[in-house]
């Protein structure tokens, strides 16, 4: 009698500690999501502001023009685009929010914030 108590036991807290695991996870943010937006960037050698938008099915564009080429890499922590020169543009995200683009043309790093206004021409 001891012995099936103790397996009912082991079974249920066995049961409820998958239960819990299932429960807990967060949902999945689908990779493309977590990239898509509008966001502003200054270069401050220049002291431009410039607008990078990335839409869902990962077309990039900067300053409102659309960038030739194709996404390489796509993770939750890093985005890596190949321009039509040949050149990589590496989007870096952090909890599913992008927050710097490094651009190897130029071999410098921008941090991104929220675009304010859409209507703002460039500087």
């Amino acid at each position: 009698m001891k012995r099936k108590g103790l397996i009912s036991l082991g079974h249920t807290l066995f049961s409820n500690v998958i239960n819990f695991n299932k429960k807990s996870k967060q949902p999945q943010v689908s990779l493309p999501l977590i990239y898509a937006g509008s966001w502003q960037f200054t270069d401050e050698l220049s002291n431009r502001t410039h607008y990078l938008e990335i839409t869902t099915d990962l077309r990039i564009l900067i300053d409102h023009r659309e960038l030739a080429g194709q996404v390489q890499t796509l993770t939750a922590k890093e985005l890596i685009f190949l321009d039509g020169y040949g050149y990589h543009l590496r989007i870096d995200a952090v909890d599913s929010k992008p927050i710097s683009v490094y651009d190897e043309a130029d071999n410098r790093v921008y941090e991104l914030v929220d675009e304010l206004d859409h209507d703002t021409p460039c500087l």
